[in-house]
């Protein structure tokens, strides 16, 4: 090799250091979002629903592109201890396990039990066998009435059950297959999202969401139960009985319907959480315009501006929940109630829609923070190398109306957990151990 051979090399190694070390130092210097699809050994990048506010501010666009090859090029270098099985997470998974078999209920007191779990933010105990038998409760318990619930936008239906208990019943409008295109937060609610979000919740002791059950009901059998609003609502169509229900979006065009061969409409059973709920707006809500962008997709120092609104305990709340909306793909999380001014995640039907797609800017908040829960991170890397699915599959197959997600949605949460680890990694190549609270 000749001596000018050499320098040419020595410079284009230098300046391969040179953009690596930028891409990483510019992703926390510019947090913007992106999304990210695979096909195959391919992936096509997309940008989020402010496309066309972006075409009119090409820096932000360019911005945003660094951002996401920053935390995917560090997905691909993370070190082996994040892609391969935590053998410590066996023990835990075989708790969970059984805390969530079936098991048989007393009906007199179920309730009263289940209710004084909730407090602030966990709404359920951890490892507690009594799980068994609450879900056991709300899959089988008799149904006494029936009314449409008007809270939120879309057909919920709410279900009294012996001891003056009220759930919440979200019915069944996809094929478990069925991909859904558009924005993150295109179509309707999906109930094996909801249950499956729950499973997780308990798997990350992330327990701030419903209890939840699949179950199978008769709308033709429990027509009587229905109250006189509801009633009105519920035709036969092709000797079918169907329900469209009183809401903000129902309409008698979009009903749903017994199954033709089972007499049944599947869909998820909510516990209601007791106590007084409060309501606020998301900080990182989004604009659901695509020509305007919202103050934190615009804002690098946008986390400033949060922390002198917040307690430190919401905004680490917030933190936990951008990672699991992450995860299950939820990019609608436009509000979140408080319970003793703690976070809780009550609405998680919009998750699992498209398992080809990472909208990348879900963990907005977690990039612009840079601040997590050492406990939550503990619990992340428990479940590294296929450990997170291993598990969820084995909580899933339990439920009454498994299967409850494709083979390509348990590969797609293995792949986020990844650039959950490269996010993290990447906020503390700047802060260190000074992130983790």
């Amino acid at each position: 090799m000749t001596k000018c051979s050499f320098y040419d090399l020595f410079i284009l190694l230098c300046l391969s250091l040179a953009i690596f070390c930028c891409l990483n130092v510019y992703f926390i210097s510019h947090l913007q979002s992106t999304t990210l699809r695979r096909d195959g050994n391919e992936s096509v990048h997309h940008t989020n629903s402010a496309d066309t506010a972006r075409k009119t501010h090409p820096s932000l666009e360019t911005n945003a592109r660094l951002v996401h090859k920053a935390i995917m090029h560090k997905a691909t270098s993370l070190k082996p201890d994040f892609r391969n099985k935590n053998p410590k997470h066996a023990s835990i998974k075989q708790k969970l396990v059984g805390c969530f078999r079936p098991k048989s209920y007393n009906s007199s007191n179920i309730w009263k039990m289940v209710n004084s779990w909730a407090k602030a933010n966990e709404v359920f105990p951890s490892l507690d066998n009594r799980l068994g038998s609450v879900l056991e409760g709300l899959r089988t318990e008799p149904i006494i009435s029936i009314k449409s619930s008007r809270r939120g936008t879309q057909l919920k239906l709410v279900l009294e059950l012996p001891g003056s208990q009220y759930v919440l019943f979200k019915p069944n409008w996809y094929r478990r297959e069925e991909i859904i295109n558009g924005t993150v937060y295109s179509g309707k609610d999906r109930h094996n999202s909801e249950i499956v979000s729950f499973h997780l919740a308990a798997i990350l002791n992330l327990r701030f969401t419903p209890i939840v059950v699949g179950r199978r009901i008769s709308l033709r059998d429990h027509v009587e139960q229905a109250d006189d609003e509801l009633r009105r609502t519920m035709p036969v169509i092709e000797n079918r009985q169907c329900v469209f229900g009183t809401c903000h979006y129902c309409k008698r065009s979009e009903p749903v319907c017994d199954d033709a061969e089972t007499g049944r409409l599947e869909g998820a059973v909510l516990h209601t959480i007791p106590g007084k709920l409060v309501k606020y707006r998301s900080p990182w809500q989004r604009t659901y315009n695509s020509e305007v962008m919202a103050e934190w997709e615009k804002n690098d120092n946008y986390c400033s501006l949060v922390k002198q609104k917040l307690t430190l305990n919401v905004l680490l709340d917030l933190m936990d929940a951008s990672i699991f909306d992450f995860l299950i793909q939820n990019g609608d999380r436009h509000h979140y109630e408080t319970r003793e001014d703690r976070l809780l995640l009550l609405d998680n039907g919009k998750g699992f829609g498209n398992p080809f797609i990472d909208h990348m800017d879900i963990l907005a908040p977690l990039y612009q923070c840079c601040v997590l829960r050492r406990s939550t991170w503990n619990r992340l890397t428990l479940f590294s190398g296929g450990a997170l699915t291993e598990s969820l599959r084995t909580i899933d197959e339990l439920d009454a109306v498994h299967p409850l997600l494709t083979e390509e949605h348990y590969h797609a949460l293995e792949r986020r957990l990844l650039y959950v680890y490269s996010t993290v990694e990447l906020c503390k190549q700047k802060y260190g151990k000074k992130m983790f609270k």
